[in-house]
């Protein structure tokens, strides 16, 4: 085997593949940071409706809390 290769210790989980390149890797881990990005942007402007704009999207003022408090790395 090639020393290019990873070889991960464990089965594969969270979406990673068992054994990966160096380059899919950070490919991976790039995809990964805008994923958490993106979240997070998400959530700071859903945290930012007025309640007249969350009852057009059926949700409450509760729901968007909970929401708005999750880590940015939680779907």
């Amino acid at each position: 085997m090639s020393s290019a290769r990873l070889i991960a210790s464990r089965p594969a989980s969270r979406g990673r593949p068992a054994a990966i390149t160096a380059g899919d890797w950070l490919a991976w881990a790039y995809e990964r940071i805008l994923i958490w990005v993106e979240r997070s942007r998400e959530r700071r402007h859903l945290a930012m409706l007025s309640d007249h704009m969350l009852r057009d999207i059926g949700l409450t003022r509760e729901e968007v809390e909970a929401e708005a408090a999750k880590p940015f790395w939680r779907p």
